[in-house]
This record gives structure tokens, C-alpha cells and sequence, in this order.
């Protein structure tokens, strides 16, 4: 298996994986659904006299991205506390406003200042006059198999980088320059020649318009991703600890059959 980053930045990263489709799948998988972030997982409502039902306030709450520090806290099942509660697996927000304003995620006060909303200015509910909200919101560890709320990542998707050969008796006519809706050909230097294989959706359109057929896709192991993160962690922190599960479920499996 090897990995070559090709852009990245907090919010986005996209890399080529050389490995199996099966490899490449389970690493999708393991970072939309099994890399856990923090998220508000319920709430008390002390006073709430806004338009909105508190059921649908929780909602939009526990979709608000938190900023998330895996080496401080710990699952609820693997925490001493046992998944009581206790400081190492939860943090907790309170808020306390009055109308007429429109209550965004900033104003949310943590008990915890390095865990709070990714972004103070997404938008809660608008309080008219004598309108109150009072509630204390609890979040801890979680993975997107629970909730799509503790999803690290809001896209996460990868295409096959195919090999694509035009061989010396190309007649130079064009078409699948003109015919590709990707972009993946260009002419130059009296000649056509694959500019970006990795934005090949492998659609065929270039192989069907080649009548003389001096055109072949064929798939093969490498595989360009594109992961966006919802900011609660690093996309690169995303993907190390994909990796680590991945090959901490392989070692136990192997650990089973072992045994067995």
C-alpha cells in the first residue's frame, strides 16, 4: 500500500491509494464511520419558549461540528467511568439568551475552552421578544455507525486512476479530445496525449468514438480520493487514525483465528 497526498489543507485532502478495491473501500468506510469526533449527544431544557420544539433544537444542535482532541478523551465504553459520565469522555455547553436575537453556535459556553464549535457563526434559531432559551447540552465521543452527527468527514469519496493507452497508429482525428466531458485528453505537439488520468470517470465515451480502436481503459489498483472534513479534526488526523483502526481490527482478527 502506498499514499501520495496531492493537495491538502485543514478542510480538505485529496491523495492516490495504491492498494485493492477492497482495501481502498474499508478506508472510506473507517473514516466516515469509525473515526470518532465529539458531539452533543443530549440535552436538558430548562426553558424554552421559542416556535421550535425542543426535539427539533436537539437536532440541530448535535449537528453542530466540535472541535475534537482524541488524545484527552476517551470512548464512553472504554472510559473508567464507565459511560456515567465523568470529565475524561464529556464536556458540557450552556446557554442562557433572551430575544429578540438569533442564537448562533458561538454562543454556547463550554465548560471545557479548547472543545467548542468548530464555527461560532452557524445559526441555531431566531428568539423573538421575551422569547427565552435556557438548556445545558452534554457531548462526548462518537462514530458516524451511532449518528451522522459524529461523522468526522461531510464528503469522502474515491474514483479508479485507470491506465489509459493510445497507441502509435492514432489517426490524430480528435474526437475523444472533443468527446471527453473530463478533460482527461489534449492535443500537442501533433499528437493526443492523456493530460489528467485521475479525473477519468472511465464513462468510455473515447473508446466508443475511436472506430479504429487505438484507445484502451483498463482499471488498475490506484485510487484517487477525495475527503472534506467538517473540521472537527484534521482531514490528515482522519486519515492516520482510519489507518490505525483498520489495522488494529486486522491484528485482532488474526489474533481469532490464531486462537481458533
Amino acid at each position: 500500500m502506498k499514499i501520495q497526498i496531492v493537495e491538502e489543507s485543514d478542510l480538505k485532502l485529496k491523495f492516490i491509494l495504491n492498494s485493492s478495491t477492497a482495501f481502498a473501500n474499508s478506508l472510506r468506510r473507517a473514516m466516515k464511520s469509525l473515526v470518532p469526533t465529539m458531539a452533543v449527544d443530549y440535552i436538558d431544557f430548562y426553558m424554552n419558549t421559542s416556535y421550535i420544539y425542543d426535539e427539533i433544537l436537539a437536532h440541530r444542535i448535535g449537528l453542530i461540528p466540535i472541535k475534537t482532541d482524541l488524545q484527552r478523551f476517551n470512548l464512553p465504553d472504554k472510559c473508567v467511568c464507565d459511560g456515567e459520565g465523568c470529565p475524561n469522555c464529556q464536556v458540557s455547553f450552556r446557554l442562557n439568551i433572551e430575544g429578540p436575537k438569533v442564537v448562533y453556535s458561538g454562543d454556547f459556553v463550554s465548560d471545557d475552552p479548547e472543545v467548542v464549535p468548530v464555527y461560532d457563526n452557524i445559526p441555531v434559531i431566531e428568539l423573538d421578544k421575551d422569547q427565552q432559551l435556557m438548556m445545558e447540552a452534554v457531548a462526548r465521543l462518537g462514530t458516524g455507525r451511532e449518528h451522522v452527527k459524529w461523522q468526522p468527514v461531510s464528503a469522502c469519496t474515491y474514483r479508479i486512476i485507470p491506465d489509459i493507452r493510445i497507441d502509435d497508429e492514432c489517426s490524430r482525428c480528435k474526437e475523444c479530445v472533443e468527446i471527453c466531458p473530463r478533460d482527461v485528453f489534449e492535443f500537442k505537439d501533433d499528437r493526443v496525449v492523456v493530460r489528467k488520468p485521475e479525473e477519468c470517470s472511465m464513462c468510455m465515451e473515447c473508446v466508443k468514438v475511436c472506430e479504429e480502436g487505438h484507445i484502451v481503459v483498463d482499471e488498475t489498483e490506484n485510487f484517487f480520493f477525495t475527503v472534506e472534513g467538517t473540521g472537527a479534526l484534521p482531514v490528515r488526523e482522519i486519515l492516520k487514525e482510519a489507518l490505525k483502526i483498520l489495522k488494529e481490527k486486522a491484528e485482532e482478527m488474526n489474533r481469532i483465528i490464531l486462537i481458533e
